[in-house]
């Protein structure tokens, strides 16, 4: 076959997908959209090439679609014209040989020289027109995105002016209902995830149908919040730990319940919680320890205790407040607190590890030296090297109150750095933490606490930029101080180009009883953007949880709502645009 031939084939070839892409256009325009959520990430990044066009005013203004479809057609006429053109004969010799003789141009060569040149720029307006109509396909729709579709918690799409949250101050679904008031506490062990499908899974505490304790369950949602279902079908583990002996207290409740969990989501999708509580080991009214399960895709794996810590001198195992995140290689991370019998009875911070799936799990380890005060409740990130990033409130020994500490575990030396002391907030305690880090490597902090202005409790921030050669944490702020509340239980959400957090505001001395509390969710800085969650359900409302990552801009909240049992677990979610 001929170069010329071979040529025309393709050229015919390229004629007949560009037909077919046009007609499955025109009779399905969905099916063709839906061909961006191949490479998704990758067309993500790509969807800044259609940007370009708001200079152009008013054309701006015209759908991309139509635009499409007129290269398209246009395009379609000039692959016609080209390819049915009428081929040139061949030349005898004497033809050949009159072109070496000069010969003078008349009207015909020149016409012929203008018609070549206005082709050509009419084909290379073609190609521009057509390539500009197929910007359409790197900007992805946000119905057809999996996870970006607009569920039960409204839509809330962000105009050009900024990112709008209201819509969340009115719709809200329902998850379950509890008997718990504390069964979707506490905020700062992650509660919430997202698989890279876009399904939502919550993890909570409720006793199974016949038992009277709770076990630890896990909802889905694949519509965008719309309906709910448990993982599995049931709980993620029947523990079915002992009844204790009458009268005996397990450190703030009377039973055999599992508590706090805490979720993550790896790159295979599967699923891993980790919680607290006792078992027909650890039976005592203390022996608490941290467990495990995965869900496989299939089923949860049998729970195990992760790495048990042995009791200190003098009284019972008391590990709790678990948090799971997942590192680079799909390394897993623990962090919880707990006593041992080194630590005289005071709460550390501890650590333990699995490289294999959750499968197999590290000896826990302190994370710092032991302190004599009690350390409490941390919250960690992991940045794109692995490296893993603790926060935590704990007591410094020689002072009053509880401070913010911070630690970094390198994963180059597998140790820990040297605790810092995020602000200088001498003589109040601060309390309940919550950290993310954004696409910038900056972490973000947040935490509640009352200061030297404000005796009531109010929500802090501070940041540290990772990628300075000497990062430290900024001057701390409070980040809605206008209210004489106590604000407490805050949890932090990376969003795009913003920072978002959730809290729950109450008034008298226990956010526990507390029958008046109303949950908020705000843009860090944007003040008027400080919105009240729904309360359909119930004007008492508490315990919000959010995804550490929402930077594909979408918010998924949930909280607890009711002023008795049954508690309705409830959801939101709404899309977002940066300012």
């Amino acid at each position: 076959m001929s170069r010329k031939s071979s040529l025309s084939s393709l050229g015919w070839a390229a004629s007949v997908v560009t037909i077919i892409l046009g007609l499955l256009l025109l009779v399905s325009p969905s099916s063709v959209f839906r061909l961006h959520t191949v490479g998704n990430s990758a067309l993500m990044r790509a969807s800044i090439l259609a940007l370009p066009w708001a200079w152009l005013g008013a054309i701006y203004a015209i759908p991309l679609v139509w635009l499409l479809l007129v290269g398209w057609i246009l395009g379609l006429f000039v692959a016609i014209g080209i390819f049915s053109k009428k081929r040139t004969p061949r030349r005898t010799e004497a033809e050949r040989t009159y072109e070496h003789y000069p010969h003078k141009k008349g009207p015909a060569n020149h016409r012929k020289s203008h018609i070549r040149s206005l082709t050509a720029v009419l084909a290379v307006a073609m190609i521009v027109l057509a390539v500009s109509g197929m910007t359409i396909f790197l900007v992805p729709p946000t119905a057809s995105n999996p996870g970006q579709g607009h569920g039960p918690g409204g839509s809330g799409q962000g105009n050009a002016d900024g990112a709008s949250l209201s819509s969340l101050s009115t719709g809200q679904s329902q998850v379950d209902q509890i008997s718990d008031p504390k069964g979707l506490g506490y905020s700062g062990q992650r509660k919430m995830a997202i698989d890279s499908a876009g399904n939502t899974y919550i993890a909570y505490r409720k006793p199974p149908p016949a038992l009277t304790e709770s076990e630890i369950y896990v909802a889905v949602s694949k519509d965008n919040g719309k309906t709910w279902t448990d993982l599995g079908g049931g709980p993620v583990a029947i523990v079915n730990a002992p009844p204790l002996v009458s009268g005996t207290t397990q450190g703030g409740g009377i039973g055999t319940d599992q508590r706090v969990p805490s979720i993550v989501i790896d790159s295979k999708n599967q699923v891993h919680v980790v919680w607290y509580g006792r078992d027909q080991v650890y039976t005592g009214a203390n022996e608490r320890q941290v467990k495990y399960s995965m869900w496989n895709g299939m089923a949860w794996l049998p729970w195990i205790n992760i790495s048990p810590v042995l009791g200190y001198s003098g009284s019972t195992y008391w590990q709790e407040h678990p948090v799971i995140v997942v590192g680079k290689n799909d390394v897993l991370h623990v962090l919880w607190e707990g006593a041992d019998s080194g630590s005289a009875g005071v709460q550390q911070i501890k650590h333990s590890m699995s490289t294999d799936g959750g499968y197999t799990w590290t000896n826990w380890e302190n994370i710092a030296p032991v302190d004599q005060s009690g350390q409490s409740r941390p919250d960690a990130v992991v940045d794109q090297n692995g490296n893993v990033f603790v926060a935590w409130y704990g007591g410094v020994s020689g002072t009053t109150g509880t401070r913010i500490k911070y630690t970094r575990w390198n994963i180059g030396t597998a140790t820990w750095d040297p605790v810092q002391i995020v602000v200088g907030i001498e003589g109040y305690n601060q309390k309940h933490v919550s950290l993310g880090i954004d696409q910038s490597n900056t972490l973000r902090l947040i935490w509640d606490g009352p200061d030297s202005s404000h005796s009531n409790s109010l929500v802090k921030y501070s940041s540290l930029n990772l990628n300075l050669s000497s990062p430290s944490w900024s001057a701390w702020t409070n980040i809605n101080a206008g209210t004489a509340l106590n604000q407490s239980d805050p949890i932090i959400s990376i969003g795009p180009a913003m920072v978002l957090v959730a809290w729950q505001e109450w008034s008298g001395t226990d956010s526990f009883i507390a029958t008046n509390a109303s949950v908020f969710i705000m843009i860090i800085g944007v003040g008027q953007s400080k919105t009240p969650l729904g309360n359909s359900f119930s004007a008492n409302n508490k315990w919000p949880i959010m995804t550490e990552d929402s930077s594909g801009g979408i918010v998924r909240i949930g909280w607890l709502s009711g002023q008795g049992a049954p508690y309705t677990i409830c959801y939101g979610q709404t899309s977002l645009k940066p300012f």
